[in-house]
């Protein structure tokens, strides 16, 4: 009886079976080994991003930490500048210089709201910057004030208003100071008028608020430089009215307006500035406005009764508000 042989071809098939399986499953070890992150370097803590980009799912920028884990980047907001103070003596002296002797009377004030600084000066010792001084167009201001605050109180619209309110302060357009001065009244110009000065009371401010704005007779107007200023320090520090008005109202201010004579004060690039002014009587020359430099802001206001030209006001409110800016300029 003969022996079956085995079948040398089904062993070798096998075995090639076998070798087959043992080397996908080296394979696919190997494959997996590599798509592992490497271990991270202790001294590498650069800035590192997923794989979908630049960000993250989050779209912020993932950061790589010593450890290993990843985090998302708390991005940081800017952090003030930490400015210098101005030299007060300096700034104070020059004012001084550039109105000693003049014959007209002069108040100029100037307030660092960063710092909260002021420095004064007038051309006379017979005067004071809080003392009250002719000047018609600086009301404008006050009533923007004053507008904000009944629209805060519901009494006014401000989509009504705000068209006469920008008129009113970047083209001195008087007649829109007056039918604001009405609607702050309920239709009556002189309980509007009285409206404003309760307004800039209750701000501590002292105003004459006497006629139209766009009249030249009857009583005058009058304020102080001082009190210009206070209430242009409040607006930029966000403390008038509320800070979303005082916001308001500095976009407004520093909405560009044609004064040849104050564009030429500013001599740096790049700076926003705004101001009021009424160059036009011939026994008043007045101005208050603020000006944005590129890390800081100043105020400055400048009254003038009794000029000796107006060309010589004109000439000399540009030369203050330079030697102010000198000071505010980093």
């Amino acid at each position: 009886m003969k022996t079956k042989k085995p079948d040398i071809f089904l062993g070798i098939t096998m075995c090639m079976l076998v070798l087959a399986a043992v080397l996908c499953i080296v394979i696919l070890f190997v494959q997996k080994r590599s798509n592992q992150p490497a271990a991270p370097d202790p001294n590498n803590t650069t800035l590192q991003t997923q794989n979908t980009g630049d960000t993250g799912s989050s779209g912020n920028p993932v950061v790589v930490n010593p450890s290993g884990s990843s985090s998302t980047e708390q991005v940081t907001p800017p952090q003030p500048v930490d400015l210098k103070d101005i030299d007060q003596a300096g700034l104070e002296a020059e004012l001084k210089e550039a109105l000693s002797g003049l014959n007209s009377e002069w108040q100029v004030m100037v307030i660092d709201p960063l710092k909260d600084v002021r420095v004064s000066s007038t051309s006379s010792s017979s005067i004071t910057v809080d003392d009250w001084m002719t000047a018609n167009r600086m009301a404008q201001v006050y009533i923007m004030g004053a507008v904000f605050q009944q629209v805060k109180d519901g009494t006014l619209v401000l989509d009504a208003v705000l068209e006469d309110v920008k008129s009113m302060i970047t083209k001195n357009d008087t007649y829109a100071a007056d039918r604001l001065t009405e609607q702050l009244g309920g239709g009556d110009a002189a309980k509007g008028r009285e409206a404003v000065k309760t307004f800039a009371t209750d701000n501590g401010v002292k105003l004459g608020f006497n006629r139209p704005l766009s009249s030249s007779t009857g009583k005058k107007n009058y304020v102080t430089a001082q009190q210009n200023a206070e209430l242009l320090n409040k607006i930029c520090r966000g403390e008038l009215v509320s800070q979303d008005a005082s916001r308001q109202m500095l976009d407004i201010l520093l909405t560009p307006a044609e004064n040849p004579e104050i564009d030429a004060g500013i001599t740096a690039e790049n700076v926003k500035f705004g101001f009021v002014t009424d160059v036009e009587e011939k026994t008043c020359i007045c101005s208050m406005g603020i000006v944005q430099l590129q890390n800081r802001s100043y105020v400055i206001s400048m009254v003038c009764n009794e000029p000796y030209t107006t060309n010589g006001a004109k000439n000399k409110i540009t030369q203050l508000i330079g030697i102010a800016q000198k000071y505010f300029a980093e």
